[in-house]
């Protein structure tokens, strides 16, 4: 397992760090930080590959939050929401905003600032080539998102920069990602930054952009910036 800072700007008062695993490796020295629970969840699944994703990275957001909360790693209170999302249990108004993703040999944790950041979600997808991209899109995009991945010279590309912008944004919302991915709409604009197109009025002021990944690989983090109070 192998944890390093995103080299790439971004947006004030947020981090993100990047996982790498080896696969074919039992983490068993992230197990020492996890509860008991935890472990248990990392031991009911079958392949080597996912108990390996789930440990390493619950174990690297657990090292991270720890210095960032004051207590062990172990001791941290994570908790999620019914749809998912988690978040820091009894640790007041400034507990960092954090999210997770992890698909193929890599994770993504991002981490928010409380006093500037008030959501936070990011996602990271392996690019299948053999994926049928008109049913994905029919499933998951707008009509005007459909019609921008059929006509995209690199429709696969096409697909997965506005799949992850979706998924960023939906998690960093807190909602349920398959009831609402055409709820968003996502225009990939210049410098990787996404235009949010949304009928729901509390949820037009987030941001999001896309991430340079790994090769073989999308990404994008999503983020609502604190509102300066006069």
């Amino acid at each position: 397992m192998h944890l390093t800072p995103w080299p790439d700007p971004l947006p004030a008062g947020i981090e993100v760090y990047r996982l790498d695993f080896d696969l074919t490796i039992e983490a068993t020295a992230a197990r020492r930080v996890l509860t008991s629970d935890e472990r248990a969840k990392a031991d009911r699944f079958a392949r080597t590959a996912d108990r390996v994703r789930f440990t390493s990275t619950r174990s690297a957001l657990r090292n991270l939050l720890a210095g960032r909360v004051g207590c062990e790693p172990v001791e941290v209170p994570l908790a999620a929401s019914l749809h998912g999302k988690p978040f820091i249990e009894r640790a007041g108004g400034n507990a960092p905003q954090f999210n997770v993703s992890h698909s193929g040999s890599h994770a993504l944790i991002a981490l928010g600032d409380a006093r500037t950041v008030t959501e936070i979600g990011i996602d990271i997808e392996a690019c299948k080539a053999n994926v049928d991209v008109e049913a994905i899109s029919s499933l998951a995009f707008t009509t005007r998102e459909c019609g921008e991945v059929r006509n995209a010279a690199d429709r696969l590309h096409a697909l997965y920069t506005r799949w992850v912008g979706k998924e960023a944004v939906l998690k960093a919302i807190g909602v349920g990602v398959a009831k609402h991915l055409k709820t968003i709409g996502i225009r990939p604009g210049a410098n990787g930054q996404f235009a949010l197109e949304c009928a729901v009025p509390e949820w037009t002021n987030f941001q999001a952009a896309a991430l340079r990944a790994p090769i073989g690989y999308a990404a994008a983090l999503a983020w609502r910036a604190k509102e300066e109070t006069t």
